[in-house]
Formats: C-alpha cells, sequence, structure tokens
C-alpha cells in the first residue's frame, strides 16, 4: 500500500504522523466528520507522539495534497474545523480491512471494502484503535525493535519487509537479501535514509549487515512477531467486545 501511494509515508509512516491522522478521523466519527486541530494536539502532544508544530504542518500538507478541508473559520485557528477525505481515507480504511482479514482469516472479507458489514467492522475497528490512542496505559509495551522503527518513516513497512524475506529465506543463519536502493526507490526516500535507519537497528544489535544480506537477530524476530501478534489479539477482542 505504501509502495502504491508513496504519500502514505508522510501522512501515516511513522507513529507520530499515524496518531495524529487516528485522532483527526476518531473526533470526526463523532463531530458530523469533522475535528479541529486543537483536540488532535491534545490527544497527542502530551504524550509526546507528535510536536505541535509538526501536527500543524502534517494537517497543512494534507490540504494541499487535496485529502483535508478546512472548514468556515469558528473562533482561532485551532478551534477551526476540519474534516479528512478522499485517498487518506480510503488508505486508512483499506489498512484496517487488510488487518481484519489477517486478525481473523476464518470469516470471509471481500477483497474491498464494498459490503456495508465489512464496512462496519472497519469502522469498529478505527474506533478501537482510537480508544486505544487515548488511553495509553491500555498500550501493550512496544519492544524497543518496533518503537525504533516506528519513530522514522517509513520505518514500518520496512521492518515488515525484513520480516518477510527473513522468513522466506529461512532459519540458516546467512540472513536475507535486501536492496537499499529498492526499497528507498519503492517508498520515494533517499538510500541514505534507508542506510540510516538500518545503521542505527544494527548499533543497538538488531540485526547485522553483511554486504546486501541483512541477518535480523533471533531476539529481534520473536520480538517483533510477539509485537505483530498483539496487534491482531487486539483486533479481535475489541471487535468480539464491541458486538451487541
Amino acid at each position: 500500500m505504501f509502495k502504491r501511494e508513496q504519500r502514505l509515508v508522510r501522512a501515516i509512516g511513522d507513529f507520530g504522523a499515524f496518531a495524529t491522522v487516528i485522532c483527526a478521523l476518531g473526533p470526526g466519527s463523532v463531530h458530523e466528520g469533522q475535528f479541529t486541530l486543537a483536540a488532535v494536539q491534545a490527544a497527542v502532544v502530551p504524550r509526546g507522539w507528535a510536536s505541535s508544530r509538526r501536527t500543524r504542518a502534517l494537517i497543512d500538507w494534507l490540504e494541499l495534497e487535496g485529502t483535508a478541508q478546512r472548514l468556515p473559520p469558528c473562533g482561532d485557528r485551532r478551534e477551526r474545523p476540519w474534516s479528512l477525505n478522499g485517498w487518506l481515507v480510503d488508505a486508512v480504511q483499506t489498512l484496517a480491512a487488510a488487518y481484519l482479514a489477517a486478525a481473523s482469516p476464518w470469516h470471509e472479507h471481500p477483497a474491498a471494502v464494498t459490503s456495508e458489514k465489512t464496512t462496519d467492522g472497519v469502522n469498529t475497528l478505527l474506533d478501537g484503535v482510537n480508544w486505544l490512542l487515548r488511553h495509553p496505559p491500555e498500550l501493550h509495551p512496544l519492544s524497543e525493535e518496533m518503537r525504533i522503527f516506528l519513530g522514522h518513516a517509513p520505518g514500518f513497512p520496512l521492518l515488515l519487509d525484513l520480516l518477510s524475506a527473513a522468513t522466506a529465506s529461512g532459519s540458516n543463519g546467512t540472513g536475507c537479501e535486501f536492496s537499499r536502493k529498492a526499497a528507498a526507490r519503492a517508498y520515494g526516500i533517499s538510500r541514505a535514509h534507508v542506510t540510516a535507519l538500518l545503521a542505527k537497528a544494527e548499533r543497538l544489535n538488531f540485526l547485522q549487515r553483511d554486504g546486501s544480506r541483512i541477518i535480523l537477530s533471533d531476539p529481534t524476530l520473536q520480538n517483533v512477531r510477539r509485537d505483530l501478534a498483539y496487534q491482531l489479539a487486539f483486533v479481535v477482542l475489541w471487535l468480539e467486545s464491541s458486538k451487541p
């Protein structure tokens, strides 16, 4: 998804941007599709996920990209109502639908969000993620590996690429082929950015670089898989608890 729509790297490619967008969509679900910058900043700034300046800059950029719309002013700039629409909302719904399918493979899920039942499931899941972001003590502590990659765009999809390549290559200790050039082109970032993220992970002993090959440590593989399992478990539990 990030490779098909590279604007997502900036829009939701790291945790700060993701939290900003989800918190904007959250209040929007109860205010006729509207949110205010003040409400979003109140959710993400005190927890250190994003600064006031960054949230404001992100919303302004989303407006330039045609997916955020400012509505008639009411009061100061932070209280002006906004709405999200278009490609960003579609992408978030697609991401939520993918988590639904991964978390409950025993259910039949359409390839696209078309049926009313699937749309309800996606909206319920987005409500759950928004609730989780607003109740930080309920967040399961993430591994240091996940925290490092989530803190840099597009760290999370890069980490998934590494995990997928490592799984496909088996557990023979020789690692997996990983092209920094291909990753940079796929996500619309510089090769230096990819190299810097991998180098930081290597300094922390999360992985080892051997030419074009990347060897993920066993603890890293276990921690990332555990974190992903908790994410999928949250999807299942939230949906079950939300049933009438």
